[in-house]
């Protein structure tokens, strides 16, 4: 499976959603991390610890490539991407996944994603994912949520909440699920449940 996280907004948290659905896709089959953004931020969370995937960037990938063989590749893009490449990414992909925040900004650039993928529509698999949702801003998240179904926009049903055990897991280079943190046991539930909901889906 091919598996692309992008948003044309930037600061949605795609890095941290790349890497955590690297680490569930990783207990089904061998995965890479294509680390296409120029920041390189998921190949350097990779280096400060250790990762139970491969993680290389776009230089790296051919070799990574022709040495081992994978059963799922996870693409963490840049932000800001152009109309076509981010067209390109939603068609040449299995799924595109799409990080959303839940706030003013992040919804405005979420909407200009959603309209420039609306020509390949029917050509592309994507689904909306409310990331980063704070305890105390349910109400932005779930009208979020009523406002993109109401659209017809396909959405998963888990959703990922702002913990400072992401934090603490960027910082040591570990999948929060390998780090001490009062939450990351939570942290790391929710991406067991959006990992179930991405191969139920991919399965369709």
């Amino acid at each position: 499976m091919i598996l692309t996280v992008s948003n044309t907004k930037g600061g949605v948290g795609k890095t941290n959603t790349a890497i955590h659905i690297a680490g569930y896709l990783q207990h089904l089959k061998p995965t890479i991390l294509i680390d296409s953004d120029a920041v390189r931020a998921s190949f350097k969370w990779s280096k400060r610890g250790k990762l139970p995937f491969t993680v290389v960037d776009e230089r790296q990938q051919a070799k990574a490539m022709r040495e081992n063989t994978y059963g799922h590749i996870v693409i963490d893009t840049e932000g800001g991407l152009a109309a076509e490449p981010m067209r390109e990414l939603a068609t040449g992909c299995d799924l595109l996944v799409i990080p959303a925040v839940p706030e003013a900004t992040a919804t405005d650039g979420l909407l200009h994603t959603l309209q420039i993928l609306e020509p390949v529509k029917g050509k592309a698999r994507y689904r909306v994912l409310l990331n980063r949702v704070r305890h105390n801003r349910r109400k932005q998240a779930e009208d979020l949520r009523a406002a993109l179904v109401s659209m017809g926009v396909p959405m998963f049903n888990a959703e990922i909440p702002d913990l400072a055990a992401f934090d603490k897991a960027s910082g040591e280079g570990v999948l929060v699920s390998d780090t001490e943190h009062e939450n990351a046991r939570r942290a790391w539930e929710c991406f067991e449940e959006l990992g179930k909901e991405i191969e139920t889906y991919v399965k369709q």
